[in-house]
């Protein structure tokens, strides 16, 4: 099996780049234990994220925070064709 992964990115960061890609979450790691900070880069605005763990079940969080993701397919930015045909 053949790795695709940037060789240069540990692991750690991949997974985070992957999840910031689905989610579009910057997250507040500074936040202490207990908070859930960060910022959500909608499609049309950014809103800070500040979410108290003790004042809310794990379901409603999870739910909250997959809700923010949008359910419609939309690429941020168009595809890099090649210029020249590909070699067979």
């Amino acid at each position: 099996k053949e790795d695709k992964e940037d060789p240069s990115l540990p692991p750690d960061a991949y997974v985070a780049q992957v999840y910031y890609e689905i989610s579009r979450i910057d997250w507040d790691c500074s936040a202490g234990p207990g908070r859930i900070r960060g910022i959500h880069y909608g499609p049309d605005i950014a809103v800070p994220l500040d979410i108290d763990e003790e004042q809310h079940s794990g379901t409603f969080i999870s739910d909250y925070l997959w809700g923010l993701v949008p359910t419609e397919w939309r690429p941020r930015r168009p595809p890099v064709l090649p210029r020249e045909p590909l070699s067979p």
